[in-house]
């Protein structure tokens, strides 16, 4: 199957050329505006190609995991937390820092039924509660996490995004053009190609919502950074 996705060099040669900086500095910061254009791309969506999944190992008596293997490398948002019972996925529903503070025990075991990704001192950690009691550990060994990711930063000319899907990849290099323009003062042209990356962008969605007949999720999860969701899993796209 044909891969029509723009390279890395295809899109900061075209970031040059919009911004009408063909030097060799030029394109180093054109480098760098894709990339955070990237960024700026994957906060927008919960995008399907950035989903990822690691696991714990739950401990009697433990409340808190660090999220230290390489599967949880690039941790970003969490999705959703669950084990398996009798074979059937069993949720533990994810709550904000606020929820947590008034909702957890951290005194009493048992099967936990919530849980939070709290960053304390400098490492994100998954806290249970209540805390897993020794035979909630004997029956279940494993405790899965379903995460998004950051996306992984361009380098090589021959690289390719990993999003947007094919048909909304320009808004990669609106993004980059707004951005060279806000560094360079000027702020009516930033506002302009960014209003163009966002109408790309959209555009692109609805696109991939009707050929997968599902409704388009626009804007920002609906959850804070290290919130997921308690419910079932969203559509997600890409």
């Amino acid at each position: 199957m044909s891969d029509y996705k723009h390279t890395f060099s295809d899109l900061y040669s075209r970031v040059q050329d919009y911004a009408g900086d063909k030097t060799t500095q030029g394109a180093a910061r054109a480098k760098a505006a894709v990339n955070d254009a990237l960024k700026r791309i994957a906060q927008e969506r919960r995008w399907l190609a950035l989903r990822r999944q690691g696991t714990i190992t739950p401990v009697a008596n433990t409340q808190s995991y660090v999220l230290t293997t390489s599967a949880f490398d690039y941790f970003a948002f969490p999705v959703r937390v669950f084990y398996y019972l009798s074979g059937m996925e069993h949720e533990i529903d994810i709550v904000n820092e606020e929820k947590w503070s008034s909702q957890h025990d951290k005194d009493n075991a048992g099967t936990p039924d919530i849980c939070a990704f709290l960053d304390i001192s400098g490492a994100t950690k998954l806290y249970l509660s209540p805390i897993p009691t020794a035979s909630f550990v004997s029956l279940y060994s494993t405790i899965y996490i379903d995460f998004d990711r950051e996306p992984t930063e361009l380098s090589s000319d021959s690289d390719k995004p990993e999003i947007p899907s094919t048909n909304s990849q320009m808004s990669i290099i609106y993004f980059a053009v707004g951005d060279r323009c806000a560094k360079q003062g000027d702020l009516q042209g930033a506002s302009v190609w960014e209003s163009k990356a966002l109408k790309e962008l959209s555009r692109g969605m609805s696109n991939d919502s009707r050929r997968r007949s599902s409704r388009a999720s626009f804007g920002k999860p609906d959850m804070g950074i290290l919130d997921g969701h308690t419910s079932k899993v969203s559509r997600d796209y890409n």
